[in-house]
C-alpha cells in the first residue's frame, strides 16, 4: 500500500511592511493632511475671533452713534427753541416737537445696550433724568417766551444741565472708546499669529499668484484699452448731443423771435390796414344814412343799425386779436399796465374764479424783449389756468426779489405732477425757453389737487 504524497510546499506570504519610499511618502501625506487640518482650524479660530471682536466694535460704534445722536438731538431741540424765541415763528419748533420722541428711541437704546460696568448703566439712567429736566426747562422757556437764567451770567440752569449732559456722554464715550482701542489692541495681536502662518503659505501659492498677476495684467490692459475706446466715444457723443442741443436752442430762439416779428407784423397790418378799412367802411355807412332822404332810409334802417353794429363788433374784434398778437400797452405804457389789462375779465375759466393781481406802483426800466418775455409767460399762464386748473382763485405778483425780477401765479386748481412725463405740455417748455433766453429761471411748484405756482426769476442786473 502507497504511502501518500508530501503536500507541496506553500509559496511565502507577501510581505505587509510598506516600501521605504511609500513610507515616506505616507508620512508626507499624513504631515500635510495634519497641517492642513492645523491651518484649517487656525483659520476657522481666527475667522471666530475676528468675528467676535468685529461684533463687539460694530456695537460698540454703534452706541458711539447713539451718545452723539443724543447730544445733536438735544442740542436741535435748544436750537429750535431759541431760534423760536428769537424770531416768533413756530416752525423752528419742529425739531423740538419732534425730538422728543427721538430722545426716547436714543435713550431705550442706550439702556438696552450691553455695559461692562454697571456704573456707566447708572450713568445712563441719570443721563436720562438730566435730558428730561432739561426739556422741561425748554417747555418753561417755550410758555414764558424767555429762557430762565438767560440773565445769569453763567447762563443759569438750562446751561448747566446742558454742560452736565455733555460731560455725561464725554465720559460714555471715552470708555466705550477705550473698549474699542482695548478690542482693537487684542484683534491686532491674534493678527501678528495669522500672519506668521500666512508666511508659510505664501511660498506654496507664489507660482499661482504670479500666474493670477500675468492673467490680471492682460485682462487690466484689455479693460483699459476698452475703457479708452468707450471714453473716446462718450466724448465723441457728448459733443455731439451738445452740438445738436445748441443748434436746438437757437432755432427756438429764431422761431421764437420770429414768431414775435410776424405777430408785430401782423398787428400792424391789422390796425393799419383793416382798421383803416373797417373806419372808413363805418363812416361811409353813417353817411350814407345821413344823406338819403327820410322816407327812403325809415325802410332800411333796420338794415342800417345792423350794418353799423357788424362794423362796430369788427372794429372791436380787430382790437382785441392786435392785443393777442401785440398788446399796444406793452409798448406805450409798459409791461405793468400791460399786466393790469391782460385779464378781460375777472372770471377765470369755467369756474368763475377771481384772478388777484398785486403789482408794484413803479419798476425801473424793463428791457423790450424782457417785457415780451414776461407777460408772455402771464399770457401762458392764464390760459392754462382757464383750459386745465378748474380754479376757484388765481393770484398773479410781479416784484422785484434782491437782484432779480419776478413774475408768480399761483393757483388753487386741481394741480399736476411736473415730474410725469407727459403730452400737452410745450406751453410750459415755452415758457422755461423764454426765461432761459433772459439768463433766468422758471420754477414749476405743484402737487396733484393742490394747485400750482409758476415762478419766472429773470436776472435784474441785466436790465441795467
Amino acid at each position: 500500500m502507497n504511502a501518500d504524497p508530501e503536500p507541496l510546499p506553500l509559496p511565502p506570504a507577501p510581505s505587509r511592511l510598506p516600501h521605504p519610499r511609500a513610507g515616506r511618502l505616507i508620512a508626507v501625506l499624513l504631515l500635510s493632511f495634519v497641517l492642513g487640518l492645523a491651518w484649517l482650524l487656525a483659520g476657522q479660530w481666527q475667522s471666530e475671533s475676528s468675528r467676535v471682536a468685529l461684533e463687539d466694535l460694530r456695537a460698540r460704534s454703534v452706541r458711539l452713534h447713539h451718545l452723539d445722536t443724543l447730544l445733536l438731538q438735544m442740542l436741535d431741540a435748544e436750537s429750535s427753541v431759541r431760534g423760536y424765541l428769537l424770531t416768533q415763528n413756530p416752525v423752528y419748533l419742529r425739531p423740538y416737537q419732534d425730538g422728543q420722541a427721538a430722545l426716547e428711541s436714543t435713550l431705550a437704546a442706550l439702556r438696552a445696550d450691553t455695559w461692562a460696568d454697571e456704573r456707566q448703566h447708572e450713568t445712563v439712567d441719570h443721563l436720562a433724568l438730566l435730558i428730561d429736566m432739561r426739556w422741561s426747562l425748554l417747555t418753561q422757556a417755550i410758555e414764558r417766551g424767555v429762557p430762565p437764567g438767560a440773565d445769569q451770567p453763567d447762563g443759569g440752569t438750562g446751561k448747566q444741565v446742558t454742560d452736565d449732559i455733555r460731560t455725561r456722554i464725554l465720559a460714555l464715550r471715552t470708555a466705550t472708546q477705550a473698549e474699542i482701542d482695548a478690542t482693537q489692541d487684542g484683534a491686532f495681536a491674534r493678527f501678528g499669529d495669522a500672519r506668521t502662518m500666512n508666511r508659510v503659505l505664501g511660498a506654496s501659492v507664489l507660482a499661482l499668484l504670479l500666474v493670477l498677476v500675468v492673467v490680471l495684467y492682460r485682462q487690466d490692459r484689455l479693460r483699459e484699452r476698452m475703457a479708452q475706446l468707450l471714453r473716446s466715444e462718450n466724448e465723441r457723443l457728448h459733443t455731439e448731443v451738445a452740438h445738436r442741443t445748441e443748434e436746438l436752442s437757437s432755432l427756438a430762439t429764431y422761431l421764437t423771435n420770429a414768431r414775435e416779428a410776424e405777430q408785430a407784423r401782423l398787428a400792424r397790418e391789422l390796425h393799419d390796414e383793416l382798421g383803416a378799412l373797417l373806419t372808413a367802411a363805418k363812416l361811409d355807412a353813417a353817411w350814407i344814412a345821413r344823406k338819403l332822404p327820410a322816407d327812403t332810409v325809415a325802410p332800411m334802417r333796420s338794415r342800417f343799425d345792423r350794418l353799423l353794429d357788424t362794423l362796430n363788433q369788427g372794429i372791436a374784434l380787430k382790437r382785441k386779436v392786435v392785443a393777442g398778437l401785440r398788446p399796444p400797452l406793452l409798448s406805450e405804457l409798459g409791461l405793468l399796465e400791460a399786466l393790469r389789462a391782460l385779464p378781460d375779465s375777472g372770471d377765470i375759466g369755467e369756474q368763475g374764479g377771481r384772478l388777484a393781481i398785486e403789482l408794484p406802483d413803479a419798476l425801473p426800466d424793463v428791457p423790450a424783449q424782457t417785457a415780451l418775455a414776461l407777460y408772455r409767460i402771464a399770457q401762458e399762464a392764464l390760459t392754462n389756468v382757464r383750459r386745465y386748473a378748474q380754479a376757484s382763485s388765481v393770484r398773479l405778483r410781479l416784484g422785484v426779489e434782491g437782484d432779480e425780477l419776478v413774475l408768480a401765479v399761483e393757483d388753487d386748481g386741481v394741480g399736476f405732477d411736473p415730474a410725469a412725463r407727459g403730452h400737452n405740455r410745450h406751453g410750459l417748455a415755452g415758457m422755461a425757453h423764454r426765461v432761459q433766453m433772459l439768463a433766468g429761471r422758471l420754477e414749476i411748484d405743484s402737487a396733484p389737487g393742490k394747485g400750482t405756482r409758476i415762478t419766472a426769476r429773470v436776472p435784474f442786473a441785466r436790465m441795467h
